[in-house]
This record gives structure tokens, C-alpha cells and sequence, in this order.
């Protein structure tokens, strides 16, 4: 099992070529399939269009890579009509709300666990206190963009998190052998705090380096055609020249990912 934390920032790597093709930078949702459809790569050449690589060419994900077999697993919106219409609904699970199908709120969602092929088997959520709970992928009614629908809570299916073990809670083989013997005080002068374990980024953190630098170089760019917001609104005329405005107009119409394919 696998978090988006532990793929998000990772390098790509070709096993045939030896080549690194780019930095996984965001996660594909297919909201009807609740799973993880594809990579969003980011590989330096975005006037060339956005990289995909499907999440069934993943040869392995590891500590310090991501693997796919070959080079040519990576494709191009233009070759790929079924993930560019998964981009344009936008549905990133991770900060959306989780409501029961009975109208209870539960949280939001702070994390997303996925299987070896994609599948979103659970969801971490955070309700504002330092408790957890978790919702397990087949409880999940509906993924949406801005919402996450799950079955009534009155079978209690949410469980509680099991907090990750550090190195620092875990006890030492003398300490554990000791419990079990007559206990002694400890000598306070000697007493050293615990060393803190790193953190890891967040991946809103990465998230939003992603698009500060996908709007950088949007800026001063000219679209392609005409782009307007579900209800009619004009966002950018055809050879227009896109803004902030036209970025933030874009961006609340969930029209982004559209803006960023017609430059």
C-alpha cells in the first residue's frame, strides 16, 4: 500500500534507458473507479504539453524513485482523451469534504492510501483535533471535487488511525527486558529528550509549488481559443493574453487544467 506522500516528489525512472523522465508531481483521480488513473509529470518542458504516466505502466514504487519499464509509457494529453476529461473534473480527493450519505459531516480528507493498481482502498481524515479516523475505499458512495459522500456512520464504519510508529516511540530491547523487573527512578540529570522525526512534506505543499510554477509560466502566454466557465463567462477570448485574472478566473471555474492544454 502506498500514500500520495510517498510518490508525490519522487523522480521517474526508465528501467530500459536508465534515464530519469521527470519529477511526479500530481495524481490523476478516476472518480467513478475511485483510483489513481495516472502521474502528472513534470519534466521541464511544459510548452511541449503535460506528461502522463498510467498508473498500470508503474513498474515500483520505492523510497527514493518511482520505476516504469520504458520511456515510451509516457504520454501526451493528446493521446490520452479519457485522462485529459479525468484532469478537466479536477477531483484530488485529498481536502475534500467527507459527509455521510445521512447529511453528517465527518472531516476532511488529509491522505490517501491506493493498492499496486491505483485503487483508493482508504481515506485518512482530520475533523481539527489531533485524533484521526479512517474511511475504508469500498464505504466511499461518491469521490467529488469539492466533496466525498460515504455510507451512514450508524454501522461504525469509521475507524480511528493507528498513529504512525516513530523511532523515537519505540522501545529499546534493555528498556522493554527492564519493565518487567522492579522499577527505578530515573537519574534526571542524565535525562535526554527524544529526538523529533523528520517530517515529510505535505502534499498540498507540493501541490502548490506545482501550480506557482505552471502559473509562471502561463503569464503573458496567448490561448488558443476561447475559454468560458460552465454557466457561459468568458475567461479568456481566443488569442487573448492570460493574466493573474484570467488565471484565478480559470482556476474558480475549475477550467485550469484547460487553460494550461490551449497556449
Amino acid at each position: 500500500m502506498k500514500k500520495s506522500v510517498d510518490i508525490l516528489g519522487l523522480p521517474v525512472i526508465s528501467i530500459n534507458e536508465g534515464n530519469e523522465l521527470g519529477t511526479a508531481k500530481g495524481l490523476v483521480i478516476d472518480a467513478a473507479q475511485g483510483a489513481v488513473a495516472a502521474i502528472v509529470l513534470e519534466d521541464g518542458k511544459w510548452y511541449l504539453g503535460a506528461k502522463l504516466l498510467p498508473f498500470t505502466a508503474v513498474a515500483g514504487i520505492g523510497e527514493n524513485a518511482l520505476t516504469t519499464e520504458s520511456s515510451t509509457h509516457i504520454i501526451t494529453i493528446q493521446n490520452a482523451p479519457e485522462l485529459e476529461k479525468l484532469l478537466e473534473a479536477d477531483v484530488k480527493v485529498i481536502g475534500a469534504k467527507v459527509l455521510t450519505k445521512n447529511g453528517r459531516y465527518q472531516g476532511k480528507v488529509s491522505e490517501i492510501e491506493m493498492d499496486e493498481t491505483g485503487r483508493i482502498v482508504s481515506c485518512e481524515i482530520e475533523n481539527g483535533t489531533e485524533a484521526k479516523s479512517v474511511v475504508e475505499g469500498e464505504q466511499v458512495i461518491t469521490f467529488g471535487k469539492e466533496v466525498m459522500i460515504i455510507a451512514d456512520d450508524d454501522a461504525a464504519q469509521i475507524r480511528h488511525a493507528a498513529p504512525s510508529p516513530s523511532p523515537a516511540s519505540q522501545p529499546h530491547p534493555v528498556a522493554a527486558a527492564a519493565a518487567t523487573a522492579e522499577p527505578v527512578q530515573p537519574a534526571k540529570a542524565d535525562a535526554v529528550e527524544p529526538p523529533k522525526p523528520a517530517q515529510e512534506p505535505a502534499a498540498e505543499d507540493l501541490s502548490k509549488k506545482f501550480d506557482d510554477k505552471q502559473r509562471k509560466y502561463l503569464l503573458g502566454k496567448k490561448a488558443t481559443r476561447k475559454i468560458e466557465t460552465d454557466n457561459g463567462v468568458l475567461i479568456v477570448e481566443q488569442n487573448g493574453e492570460i493574466t493573474e485574472e484570467v488565471i484565478q478566473k480559470a482556476k474558480l471555474a475549475g477550467k485550469f487544467v484547460e487553460l494550461s492544454m490551449s497556449i
